[in-house]
Formats: C-alpha cells, structure tokens, sequence
C-alpha cells in the first residue's frame, strides 16, 4: 500500500487565527473544518499533487504523471483495470460505470469530466517550495498539478458509491496531454488539425463516443478564492501564432545610407501593428495583437539583411478575426514598403474559442449555488471573455458542456496550502505561466465539489451530502468494501 498518494508534504496542524496584520478578517480558508488538516482522504490529495508538481512532463510525454494516475484510480479509487485505457499516447480515458437500479428519467446517460495532465517547459522559480520541480526546464506553472487531482478526487468518491449510479449511466473521466501547445510535428500529430494540442487526438480516438455532456474548469490566481466565473458563449479566446521575416540589405552599421535596414523597418512595425486593435476595430470587440519576438542582428556593427518578428493574436470572433488578419496583412506590407523592404508574414491558427453552451453554463451555475458554508461559492461572468487560450473548446464543437473558472487569490498561505515553515506567510498569487507560481490546494474542495455535484444533477442523483465529503472519514488506503 504504499503506492497511494503521498501524505510526506501534508499540511500542518495550525491554530485559527486573524489575518495578515492581527486585526484583518479571517481568510475564508480558515474557516474550513479542521478536521480536513489531519483527513486521509484530503491530505491524500494534496500529497498526490505536490508529488505530481514535483515530476512534471510536457506535452504527450506524461509517461510517468499518467501511470500513477492510472496507478490511484486503479488501486484506491477501486475503478477496474477493464474500465480504464491509453490514448492520444498519454492520455487516460476512465469509466465508472453505475451499479445501481436503471433510471429511466435521467436527464443524460454518460457525462464526462476533463483535466489536462502536462506541464510547461519552463524554469519554476519556487527556490524554497519543498516540493519544486525536479525536472530542469519543466514546470507545472499552470496548475495542471492541480487540475489531476480534482479530478482524481471526485473518482474516489464516485466510484466508492458506483451502486447510487444508475446501471444505465457512466460517468467519463478524461486525462488529457498536452493541453499547452506543443510544437508542430510533435508526436506526428497534424498541427493544423490539433493546434498542438492533446483534445483532437483524445476525440479522433473515441474520448466522447457515448458522452451526453462534457464540463472542465481552469484555476485562476487573480481571482478571489470563492469566486466562480463562467457565462453563456465565448469565455476564452480563438488564439494564433505569427512569423514576419523582413527582407532589408545589410551592411556596416556606420554606413546606414548605404543599407536598408530592417530592424529600423521591425520597429516601425511593432508600433504600426497595434493599431489593428485601436484603430480597425470597434470598442465592443475582445482582441490581442501581441509582438512577442524580435530576432535580428549578430554583431554591435553590423546591420543584418533580415529581421523577425514573432507574436500571438487572440479573438473570440470569427469576424473579428477576419478583420485582423486583413489589417496585419495590410500593416506589415504598407510598413515594409515604406522602409524599402520585403516581408513573408504567415498567421497560424491554434485553438478555437471556448464557447460555452447555455444551458450546461446553466447547470454550473445551479450546481455552485448548492455549494454552502466555508465553500460557498460567488457565482459571476466578470472578466470573461479572457485572452487565454483551451484546447477545451474542440470538445465543446462536439458536444454540449461548459468551462468554468475557480478564483484561488489568498493573502496568506494557510488551510490545506500550506507547509510546514510556511504557515500564514504571504502567497505570491503569481499569475498561470508565472515562474512562482504554485496551484492554491485550499481550492480543492471546491473543485471535487463542483465535479460532483455536476455528476449528481446530471444523472438525477444524491450521492454525499457537502459534510460527507469535506470531512471524508474513509482512508484512501483503507481496503474497499468488496476486499474486506
């Protein structure tokens, strides 16, 4: 049994207190039961994903992150190994099948839960974090980490009581690769298809044959813990990539007049291409156009013959985006023969735009308002449409669901995330894709929360009541009914 999730990097035991300066509110992690600081169940958890942070894998090569998920759901969620296959390379498909009487009426038959599996290639910065990366050049900045184990949790829960699942229904679990991009060719996938990404390869393989509804969620650090945000239509962006390559003649760089030259021309377009955005679209309209790259030159005298630029452009739109793409064309050849040079620009699409379908928005909705107490959860569409970009989306071209994000802003480290030596010091609340961040495991019994009450509302069911499962008496390493 000592293959189950890791309790070494529990949280401690710690007193209720005030805030950050002694006369400040408490935070709402403090109020969480205490019970949870010392439960199996949830130190479980938490181990299981400080352990996952500590391994990450990019993209398609979550060879070691998707082994012992498939490891937990097998050996402590109690899902049979029948019940569980690879995909998309690296990707784990997993049903629990319901074992209890048919129901006729419910309202769908098969609902899927999703979560990403791979991490970013990128240097954590967490110096002190006791559980840091231990792959150079790999990090779980986004909270993926985080995501698995949401999802891992309401496993747990839902298969221990498979028998108030009605026979005729199943809930799908999906582990997705690569859900931040990887580069074209990767894994022989078709990027123009895929966009980089693990969901299309996941669907071309069957991951929602059968699947009535699809619903996933995103933390997000720059919103409050306790907020829920999600709405009818776009939530996030259709996102591409672009290359410039201007063409110039370079020379000594103490004879200009004698050169064209094309970082002087770059520059230019830098400044000229933000335009698209405050002059060519309306106000209403949700766009990016960001230069993220410029490449040119090799020595302090020389002016190079070429100069490239590299950048993103984001919409939620497709007219919107037509527009853009029309303009950047016009920007970049106007600029360029203003300079006396030549340009090959090429835009490449990557993900569609998450658009939420309005009656599963709906349903995460009345699914959060049953979420009380020191979970309750402060429902709102605020901020969205955001810029970032989801594979999710390809799942919701085919089928009805919903992405919906969780807020996990603190001011100080305590509850469920913390360590020991760390107790109510300041969280940096670092933003996804930042070198210091770390996912707020004091969101972790929202998240199994809201996947469970998902599953309960689709399948017309009651399986725990918001007590059972924040104070979970059952040990993840305990043997299951059917062993004892």
């Amino acid at each position: 049994q000592d293959a189950g999730p890791s309790t070494g990097s529990r949280p401690p035991r710690q007193r209720r207190g005030r805030g950050a300066r002694g006369d400040a509110a408490p935070m709402a992690t403090a109020e969480l039961p205490t019970e949870m600081l010392d439960n199996t169940y949830w130190c479980s958890l938490i181990g299981l994903r400080r352990e996952v942070h500590m391994h990450p894998e990019p993209g398609f090569k979550e060879v070691r992150t998707s082994a012992r998920v498939r490891e937990v759901l097998v050996k402590f969620a109690g899902i049979p190994e029948g019940q569980i296959r690879s995909t998309a390379i690296t990707g784990l498909v997993a049903d629990i099948r319901g074992t209890g009487p048919a129901k006729a009426d419910a309202p769908v038959t098969c609902v899927a839960l999703r979560s990403d599996l791979d991490a970013l290639t990128m240097t954590e910065g967490n110096s002190k974090l006791p559980y840091r990366s231990k792959n150079e050049g790999i990090a779980h900045m986004c909270g993926h980490d985080g995501h698995i184990t949401s999802l891992v949790g309401v496993a747990i829960l839902l298969q221990r009581r498979a028998d108030r699942i009605p026979s005729n229904c199943t809930v799908r679990l999906l582990f997705q690769p690569a859900e931040e991009s990887t580069p074209p060719g990767t894994a022989g996938f078709d990027f123009k298809r895929t966009g980089g990404g693990g969901a299309v390869p996941m669907i071309d393989e069957g991951c929602l044959e059968g699947v009535d509804e699809v619903y996933g969620w995103h933390n997000w650090p720059t919103w409050n813990l306790g907020n829920l945000a999600v709405k009818t239509g776009a939530v996030m962006a259709h996102t591409c990539t672009f290359r410039i390559v201007i063409a110039g003649r370079g020379g000594h760089g103490s004879q200009p007049q004698a050169c064209i030259d094309p970082i002087v021309c770059g520059a230019a377009l830098v400044s000229s291409l933000q335009t698209i955005v405050s002059r060519a679209l309306p106000s209403w309209a949700n766009a990016v156009v960001t230069v993220a790259q410029f490449h040119a030159g090799e020595r302090d005298n020389v002016i190079p013959d070429t100069a490239t630029l590299g950048g993103t452009i984001r919409d939620v739109d497709e007219a919107v985006f037509a527009t853009i793409k029309r303009r950047f064309h016009d920007v970049v050849n106007g600029v360029c023969k203003a300079h006396g040079c030549t340009a090959e620009a090429e835009i490449v699409s990557q993900y569609p735009a998450v658009v939420n379908h309005a009656a599963q928005a709906g349903i995460v909705e009345r699914c959060a308002a049953k979420l009380t107490g020191p979970v309750a959860l402060k429902v709102s569409p605020e901020g969205l449409p955001m810029m970032g970009g989801e594979d999710f989306s390809y799942y919701l071209r085919e089928q009805p669901g919903c992405f919906f994000f969780l807020g996990t802003q603190e001011l100080l480290l305590r509850g469920l995330s913390t360590y020991e030596g760390a107790e109510d010091t300041p969280r940096s609340n670092c933003m996804c894709h930042g070198t210091t961040f770390d996912f707020n495991d004091n969101v972790l019994p929202r998240a199994v929360l809201m996947f469970l009450r998902i599953v309960e509302d689709r399948l017309g069911i009651d399986m725990y009541s918001q007590e059972e499962v924040l104070k979970a008496p059952f040990s993840l390493l305990a043997k299951r009914p059917h062993e004892a």
